[in-house]
């Protein structure tokens, strides 16, 4: 079987995957600790969309599981945490359970996104929890000009999802959203107004904020 376009894209750009996410620094500082408020540390995880494995180490889990469909992105992860005993990383969807399941910024790339949920579904139990970032789909058009002007990552194939059409999918699978929320107004440093920004704008103008995040669990 051939690889999808999905797959080729991330393959092509996985040597530049960690070049492009210095440059982007302030986005990913903050995602990491949104995400280590959200995934305490000693638990099981498990990652969909791992890249090169930085967000996983991050949360410091007593075991974790990588995945991701980019051959070339599960290599370099593998290099770069060869010498951890705790981080696991492969192109194998899993099959065991785990206490928390997280994608950032994946969901807009899926080819069957309800076929994930499925399979997600499927490695949790009544105390796991589902958690999902993505990038709020007001901000494409910005997003879309960043990346011509070499600001950011190409994204490739994707398809922005809504919240209800992301909720529609979740309860399909037989899970309830808990949290749904936002976070980070301004999501690159701007000296004299970011943290301006995000500290006193962002609860009253939250839902245009760059983040967007949910939490699942079983029904």
């Amino acid at each position: 079987m051939g690889k999808t376009n999905v797959e080729i894209h991330f393959d092509e750009v996985a040597k530049n995957y960690d070049l492009y996410k210095e440059k982007n620094w302030f986005y990913y500082d903050n995602l990491k600790k949104l995400l280590k408020g959200l995934i305490p540390a000693n638990k099981k995880v498990l990652e969909i969309g791992c890249g090169t494995g930085d967000l996983l180490n991050h949360l410091k889990p007593k075991y974790a599981y990588g995945f991701d469909i980019s051959g070339e992105m599960v290599s370099i992860a593998k290099v770069k945490y060869k010498k951890s005993k705790k981080l696991h990383f492969s192109t194998v969807w899993p099959k065991k359970a785990f206490d928390y399941i997280f994608m950032s910024d994946v969901i807009e790339h899926l080819e069957d996104p309800q076929k994930t949920f499925e399979q997600i579904s499927e490695l949790m139990n009544k105390k796991s929890k589902l958690v999902v970032t993505m990038a709020n789909p007001i901000w494409e058009p910005f997003l879309m000009i960043a990346e011509k002007i070499k600001l950011k990552m190409p994204e490739g194939p994707h398809n922005r999802i809504t919240n209800d059409e992301l909720k529609m999918m979740i309860e399909k699978e037989g899970m309830k959203i808990t949290i749904h929320d936002y976070k980070l107004l301004m999501p690159v440093k701007i000296p004299g107004i970011t943290n301006f920004a995000n500290k006193y704008l962002e609860k009253p103008l939250k839902r245009f904020a760059f983040i967007e995040y949910f939490i699942a669990v079983l029904s």
